[in-house]
């Protein structure tokens, strides 16, 4: 989903006190989330001068010196637009961040391809989860990797993989908070980097600089895998082999209610209509506007004397 959903409009722009500094640092960075500094100057116009004093901090160089040059003269209604615009940008931190149950009822019926953890190398091997969120990905690489690092931006989404961890009783995960634009790890420290729907080919959403920094953190002959790209033809240009799987075309929430409210907050009115008229809590992809979690791109490291093998065909 490119544009902020429907539930956007449930948060204001004062919602971002709520980030704590490193958060701040991290989703203001005009790479990772494309906030405009400009937009943030007029956001902020009116409110507490310890909040501005805690953006300035927070932007990199260069946004924060377009932030200090934005001074207005601002309307009523350019402030409440300028407002809008950076909730929309940052909504899906904004969500991490101030509604972790919410996120967990959306992304419950989100089932990666089984065949992907065919496709994807993790025996034995050190692997990263970059963007690891609750951890769709990393508990069930957990169950053949010999250890899965899972990085994060969000606390809350790490204390919620490590009580799952804990609950399963898998030892073999380690929780690192970080982003996917500064990993917190070393160069060559991991076998693969698996990004799951975390970064896309937006430049505002990690593209080149979420590519170099997975590339940085893999040794050589390792792999970058990118689960659920967003346009596999972009990743492909890039050195990417891309896979395409048949089947898992369905979204599988708990049950109707669960089904209509996420569908009417996340993806469209027509979408939790469909809901209600059949009655169904087992959603196709298709109506709910995306594509399914069921694509693969993937990426070896630095070696181009050994190559991937040619793609897999689809099933």
């Amino acid at each position: 989903m490119d544009m902020a959903p429907p539930r956007a409009r449930a948060f204001s722009f004062e919602d971002i006190e709520n980030f704590d500094d490193e958060a701040l640092r991290t989703f203001l960075d005009p790479h990772a989330s494309g906030v405009d500094p400009a937009d943030i100057a007029a956001a902020l116009h009116g409110l507490s001068p310890a909040l501005r004093h805690r953006v300035d901090d927070a932007l990199p160089d260069a946004a924060r010196r377009q932030f200090r040059r934005s001074h207005g003269p601002w309307s009523p209604r350019s402030i409440a637009l300028a407002r809008r615009r950076v909730v929309d940008e940052l909504f899906w931190p904004l969500l991490y961040w101030n509604s972790p149950d919410e996120y967990e009822d959306l992304v419950a019926g989100e089932y990666i391809h089984p065949r992907v953890f065919d496709l994807v190398d993790l025996d034995g091997r050190v692997v990263c989860d970059i963007g690891a969120g609750s951890g769709r990905f990393t508990i069930p690489a957990s169950r053949r990797a010999r250890r899965v690092i899972a990085v994060d931006a969000v606390p809350a989404l790490l204390r919620r993989l490590e009580d799952k961890a804990h609950r399963n009783h898998i030892a073999n995960i380690e929780f690192r908070r970080g982003a996917f634009a500064a990993l917190p790890l070393a160069d060559g420290s991991v076998d693969v980097a698996v990004a799951c729907s975390a970064f896309t080919s937006e430049p505002s959403q990690g593209a080149e600089r979420a590519i170099a920094e997975a590339e940085r953190v893999v040794r050589e002959s390792g792999e970058v895998v990118v689960i659920w790209p967003d346009d596999p033809n972009w990743f492909r240009a890039r050195g990417f082999v891309h896979l395409s799987l048949r089947g898992n075309d369905v979204h599988h929430f708990p049950d109707l209610t669960t089904a209509e409210r996420i569908c009417d907050a996340f993806y469209s009115p027509a979408a939790a209509e469909w809901v209600r008229r059949t009655g169904s809590a087992d959603v196709p992809y298709q109506i709910l506007g995306v594509p399914p979690p069921s694509d693969v791109c993937v990426k070896r490291v630095t070696d181009p004397r050994n190559p991937l093998p040619a793609p897999i065909p689809s099933r």
